[in-house]
């Protein structure tokens, strides 16, 4: 699949200057930036998630001072 997208001069000069210092290409830096972008946008919406479940105390589980002290004897043993 490919796309097209139009950037300003002063964009299109950042991307270059950002490809060069990493050796890449611009079309190769700007597939990258935006995969980084998508997988960041991703983990965002986990966090989001996963604070709205402690807000709501839903999957969530809790331990008492003795279980806490058995699983942490357990794994060091």
């Amino acid at each position: 699949m490919s796309i097209t997208i139009d950037f300003s001069p002063a964009d299109m000069k950042m991307l270059q200057v950002q490809a060069t210092a990493g050796n890449v290409s611009v079309e190769e830096f700007s597939r990258n930036a935006i995969m980084k972008a998508a997988k960041n946008a991703e983990y965002l919406a986990e966090l989001r998630r996963r604070t709205k479940d402690i807000r709501e105390c839903k999957n969530m589980v809790s331990f008492t001072d003795e279980e806490w002290e058995k699983f942490i004897h357990d794994r060091a043993g």
